[in-house]
């Protein structure tokens, strides 16, 4: 059976050979693929002998352009991609998911020679049916991995490291009894290692037990197709993710889990009608963690991933911290370190909480919180030393041990816990370091070395505009001035 790397490998070839040198991106190449994708798997379950199943209506199905060539193709291929993600609200609710994956799909292939190559070559002569959902999700994993350095969306999102997706499902274990939402989906790679582990028991999920929000047509996109690739989902079922604005939204959702990575950027407007906020603010990842923290019901957990400003931020950081001490049990900070992510010059950790709700005698919920140093003397980088899954199994071990202490535990000291007396008399300030000395014994290439000064700069940049939108505003001038 064909794996999915040699699949990638044959469509990345195309890519370079074909179109690069086109002025079509990496992320719009995805995008086609994914538009041809549905179109031929939707063709091959319509066809099929057993349970036969159409989505894409006739007239605009994988027939209509497998028949076509040269400036027909793309009048039609034009057309058609248009019409499958129409906004219509008299559409049948089997094609809410087709209209998904095309809502404001464009056209990027300017060739009409190289489109047909891509739909004859490369889509048409492969039957994507009989490939099992893990092969062809992860030749959708490698695709999105490949693109990633081009994910320079506006709204600041950015794909997550399947190795850190993967490690935090593996800490929170959701089941088929969970209803697991992520108000940020981004390319949906959290919900799709969710559903790995919930699946795994054999049980029919609800339709609604994953459950997506973003507010990018183009992340809806590739998260419904992942999701859709990974799990051998059927296209007429409901559609996991939807465009929304989480922080204006407040749809009735009612998760149990929450995990997400908010998009990063220095500012964003302060979300209006949001009078349940503790903090009003325009730091984007503040309002996620307040929204997270207040849309999980009593007993419903979460994982966030939070830049260092949040950690250690006066003002309405600090504010929002003390609430949350308070209101959740703050259990676990696991501290990321730089060269992982796309967007470079942010520092990163994963929070993770559960709602138990205030005390009656105003003390705070938490009692302790255990830091994680996944940090200090760790350095990688997508091609040189890449981040993998193995590298992240002490602390997956941990977490889901009893944590008590071990002298004979050669990662212990990554470990330490703090209880809310320490922390209050920090200032609630719990970006924590204890390790600096290892970091200094630590031999780190030169071109590692540039890249993670550049990082700390870029890092530091994003530091004082949080600082500077915390501050007041200038007085206005006087006239005597």
């Amino acid at each position: 059976m064909t794996g999915a790397r040699q699949i990638f490998e044959s469509l990345w070839r195309f890519y370079e050979r074909r179109l690069s040198a086109e002025s079509v991106s990496a992320f719009e190449f995805v995008e086609q693929v994914t538009y041809l994708l549905f179109l031929k798997i939707d063709h091959e379950r319509a066809t099929r002998h057993i349970n036969p199943k159409r989505v894409v209506p006739e007239g605009l199905d994988w027939p209509t352009l497998a028949s076509k060539s040269g400036a027909g193709l793309e009048a039609q291929y034009t057309y058609l991609i248009g019409q499958c993600g129409m906004p219509d609200p008299r559409a049948p609710a089997d094609e809410l998911t087709m209209r998904t994956v095309f809502a404001k799909a464009t056209p990027a292939i300017r060739s009409a020679a190289a489109l047909t190559a891509l739909i004859r070559d490369e889509i048409g002569n492969r039957s994507w049916s009989a490939l099992v959902p893990a092969v062809t999700g992860q030749l959708y994993d490698l695709l999105l991995n490949k693109a990633s350095a081009q994910f320079r969306i506006d709204a600041g999102q950015t794909l997550t490291p399947l190795p850190f997706a993967s490690a935090v499902i593996d800490c929170l274990r959701p089941t088929a009894a969970d209803k697991v939402l992520d108000p940020a989906s981004g390319t949906g790679s959290l919900l799709v290692r969710a559903h790995a582990a919930m699946a795994s028991e054999q049980t029919r999920l609800a339709d609604d037990a994953l459950v997506g929000l973003d507010l990018d047509e183009r992340m809806c996109r590739l998260a419904t197709m992942s999701l859709l690739l990974h799990t051998g989902r059927p296209f007429s079922a409901p559609p996991s993710i939807k465009m929304a604005d989480s922080l204006a939204d407040q749809a009735d959702l009612r998760p149990t889990l929450i995990v997400c990575n908010p998009p990063f950027r220095s500012t964003a407007p302060a979300p209006s009608g949001r009078s349940d906020l503790i903090a009003t603010t325009t730091n984007i990842q503040l309002n996620f963690l307040q929204h997270i923290a207040k849309t999980l019901p009593i007993g419903g957990r979460a994982a966030v991933f939070v830049p260092d400003n949040v950690l250690f931020g006066s003002g309405a950081a600090k504010t929002v911290r003390s609430w949350l001490f308070h209101a959740c049990n703050v259990h676990t900070l696991l501290r990321l370190p730089t060269g992982v992510f796309e967007r470079g010059g942010v520092k990163t950790n994963v929070l993770f909480f559960d709602m138990v709700g205030p005390r009656n005698d105003g003390s705070p919920t938490t009692e302790r919180l255990d830091v994680y140093d996944f940090r200090t003397g760790k350095h990688f980088q997508a091609k040189q030393a890449p981040l993998t899954r193995g590298d992240l199994d002490h602390f997956v071990e941990w977490y889901n041990s009893d944590r008590t202490p071990s002298p004979n535990d050669a990662g212990e000291e990554r470990c330490r816990s703090f209880t809310y007396a320490e922390l209050a008399a920090r200032d609630l300030n719990i970006d924590i370091t204890w390790r600096q000395q290892e970091e200094a014994n630590v031999l780190v290439s030169p071109r590692l070395l540039a890249r993670e000064i550049a990082d700390e700069l870029a890092s530091a940049a994003l530091e004082f505009d949080a600082l500077a939108d915390a501050l007041p505003e200038d007085p206005a001038p006087t006239e005597d001035q």
